[in-house]
């Protein structure tokens, strides 16, 4: 990774509150730093918007891409040519078209291949996948899209949760992928605190892979092929029928932790460098994400379920 690029990481958490001193300029250096190491602008300003801490008063997007546009300007002549987002070295169209049509799978096949016989009933699916994902004192948000992330209600330990899922109550229909401090941190738009954000989790273990252009079909023969082995996957959870959610074990990727090493080794050289030329949501990069939690029996009549489960760390998959 160039020095620009490192600096840039370094100084996103540098920002001061807006409505005091400094935040302008800040603002306006880390953006030349973004255009010196060959970032686009979207990219950007996708990063300052992710870091600016709440203040005084809300930087508004045409803040931010006026300070873009004056680093680029200012900076247009003084520098090497901007460097455009590389084209993967590879044909990831045609590298995905080859997988995803070269065998006629069906979700049986993945889940006779699962590393964890899963021979329980599809509502079993709760208790068992948090008993296998996550620690007893893990702090887990499971519940709506919409809901506030209260602590004791839709944030409890992994533990408590298991003991709510076996005693018949219903839970999700979405989880949080990665354990929460429990403490609030700034929404990502910087309007108020939330206790289920980006700023807010304890532990770095997971990102989501989701497609959102590819039939059930051909994402069964994705996962059904070689791309498991290579993938360090965890997981693979049917939605319902809809698509299939894909947690990776990030720790066997890079080292994660904090938000900074996220950004640097999971969004940028992970999601923006191989996924997302394969047609991966780009929606899925972020640390926080919501999945789906299997055991779940959606208004459609269908579970979303377990399809595959790697046997590495059985009991405490960390």
């Amino acid at each position: 990774m160039n020095n620009a690029l490192v600096k840039f990481q370094q100084e996103l958490t540098n920002i001061p509150p807006p409505g005091g001193n400094g935040c302008h300029s800040k603002l306006l250096g880390i953006a030349n730093l973004g255009v010196i190491a060959g970032l686009d602008a979207q990219t950007i300003h996708d990063r300052l918007r992710e870091h600016i801490p709440p203040g005084k008063r809300r930087i508004s997007d045409t803040e931010i891409n006026d300070a873009i546009k004056r680093a680029l300007n200012d900076l247009r002549g003084k520098t090497a040519p901007i460097i455009k987002k590389s084209e993967p070295k590879f044909n990831a169209p045609r590298v995905m078209e080859k997988i995803i049509t070269q065998a006629n799978l069906d979700e049986v096949d993945i889940w006779d291949n699962s590393p964890i016989r899963m021979d329980w009933e599809p509502k079993e699916d709760t208790a068992r996948f948090l008993e296998l994902m996550f620690n007893p004192d893990d702090l887990l948000f499971i519940g709506q899209r919409e809901d506030k992330a209260i602590l004791g209600k839709h944030i409890r330990t992994q533990k408590e949760w298991i003991e709510i899922s076996k005693s018949g109550q219903t839970i999700g229909p979405l989880i949080c992928i990665n354990p929460l401090s429990g403490s609030p941190g700034p929404t990502k738009n910087g309007e108020g605190m939330t206790y289920r954000g980006d700023n807010c989790i304890n532990s770095f273990r997971h990102c989501l892979i989701e497609f959102d252009n590819k039939t059930m079909g051909e994402q069964i023969n994705f996962w059904g092929s070689d791309v498991i082995s290579i993938l360090p996957v965890k997981t693979l959870i049917d939605s319902g029928g809809k698509s299939i959610h894909a947690w990776i074990d990030i720790q066997k990727l890079t080292t994660v932790n904090n938000p900074d090493d996220w950004d640097r080794n999971i969004k940028i050289r992970f999601y923006d460098a191989i996924l997302k030329p394969l047609g991966v949501d780009a929606a899925c990069s972020n640390q926080s994400r919501l999945s789906r939690l299997p055991g779940y029996l959606r208004d459609t009549g269908k579970f979303q379920k377990l399809l595959w489960v790697s046997d590495v760390g059985k009991g405490v998959m960390r």
